[in-house]
């Protein structure tokens, strides 16, 4: 009975931890991604936890992006305002290993394109 609830605790701990790993980002990291959308100027990024089941790709069209203080002082969070297709708001905070954005032909994890470790668990793709 103690191994089953060790391992449970373990896939618990593992789901938990891929969920949010570009959340709360340092401040470094939150300027860099201002710049970085700021200087290519994205008009629509996509929304998806490819590791999360039943999350379904969001497109939204940017209006705004910022950068904020988490609720931890040492660590920031990266803010999108925008509108997806079906004329719903979004202004939320962001997780960058579930942010993708068009490069090339396809589109590409935030988080990977700035250098950023995490795991959007999904190669580039087409959408």
């Amino acid at each position: 009975m103690k191994k089953i609830f060790v391992i449970m605790l373990f896939f618990i701990s593992v789901s938990y931890i891929q969920a949010d790993q570009l959340q709360w980002i340092t401040k470094d990291q939150a300027k860099e991604t201002y710049d970085y959308f700021k200087e290519h100027g994205f008009k629509q990024i996509i929304l998806w936890c490819a590791c999360c089941d039943n999350d379904l790709k969001m497109l939204v069209n940017v209006k705004d992006f910022s950068y904020k203080p988490a609720s931890d002082p040492n660590f920031y969070e990266f803010y999108i305002t925008g509108e997806t297709y079906d004329g719903k708001t979004v202004n939320q905070s962001v997780d960058l290993a579930y942010v993708h954005i068009m490069r090339g032909s396809k589109w590409r994890c935030l988080g990977k394109e700035l250098g950023f470790e995490c795991d959007p668990c999904t190669k580039a793709f087409k959408f």
